[in-house]
């Protein structure tokens, strides 16, 4: 459990896009693994095995979870509270690469959390499939093959969820956040 949990809660984290809510589903998963560990066959690879009770109780609690998070008034997700008391922060996600060389730890630590945001709300549009197979293999680092044996699918369905759900989510992001784009490079005239 002390080796699994940091991964477990990032990925139930990803999937249901909120950090008091992936807590809850981490202890689920380990509450769970402890009654079924039985059932793990000899031989089978434990982490894949791990990840998709993982997955599968993520995705049971994003659905629970999405009428209320629906629902969240524009003052909740703009940082305050209808009562104007400050919302919860969303975790920090894993230190990511990219942050600009002077940036401040709170610079980059807004701007993680504004990209967390924005990729829960976009995320939204991809289906249950595609959002895990994205979740997993581009953000938790799992190979394409881990990927597979997680979903119990193919490598190439795996790689068909992972590019359709690429074009989701640049097609939402060019669509509602047009400003964290980079342009179209200018065309070639023949």
């Amino acid at each position: 459990m002390a080796r699994k949990r940091e991964r477990v809660f990032w990925i139930a984290y990803h999937i249901v896009g909120d950090r008091e809510v992936a807590r809850d589903v981490a202890q689920e998963v380990f509450v769970r693994l402890f009654r079924v560990i039985r059932r793990f066959r000899e031989g089978g690879r434990f982490d894949a095995w791990l990840y998709r009770i993982s997955t599968n109780l993520g995705i049971d609690a994003f659905r629970r979870e999405r009428p209320h998070r629906e629902a969240a008034s524009l003052d909740a997700i703009g940082g305050r509270t209808a009562s104007g008391e400050e919302a919860d922060a969303a975790p920090d996600p894993p230190p990511a690469t990219g942050a600009s060389p002077g940036e401040s730890p709170a610079g980059d630590a807004l701007r993680r959390r504004e990209v967390g945001r924005i990729f829960a709300e976009l995320s939204s549009r991809l289906t249950r499939r595609q959002r895990t197979a994205f979740v997993l293999r581009e953000i938790e680092g799992l190979s394409t093959g881990e990927v597979a044996e997680v979903m119990r699918s193919t490598e190439s369905t795996v790689r068909n969820h992972i590019l359709q759900a690429r074009r989701i989510l640049q097609e939402e992001l060019r669509r509602r956040y047009p400003e964290y784009c980079r342009p179209a490079p200018p065309r070639k005239n023949s």
